[in-house]
């Protein structure tokens, strides 16, 4: 989850890192995700890989919760997946 009141520290991080080594740890993510959606097996892991680009480039004042904990923080249906059971 973005923190919106993290200020200039995490926006300076998040450039240092694009630099250094955001720009291809989103490639391989890209590369991987791809690979593994040609079979039926991969798909699901090869959407986590999708869903992980954003955090390859921008980590830095992000906040990683669980479902639960986003649910209650009120994050919309479609970031955070409903079990159907």
């Amino acid at each position: 989850m973005p923190q919106a009141s993290k200020g200039i520290g995490s926006t300076l991080g998040n450039v240092i890192w694009f630099v250094i080594a955001g720009w291809w740890l989103t490639i391989l993510h890209i590369a991987t995700g791809v690979v593994l959606c040609l079979t039926i097996i991969g798909i699901p892991l090869g959407m986590a890989n999708f869903k992980l680009i954003t955090v390859g480039l921008r980590p830095f004042g992000r906040e990683i919760v669980s479902v639960e904990e986003a649910r209650r923080r009120g994050v919309r249906a479609a970031v955070v997946p409903t079990p159907t059971g």
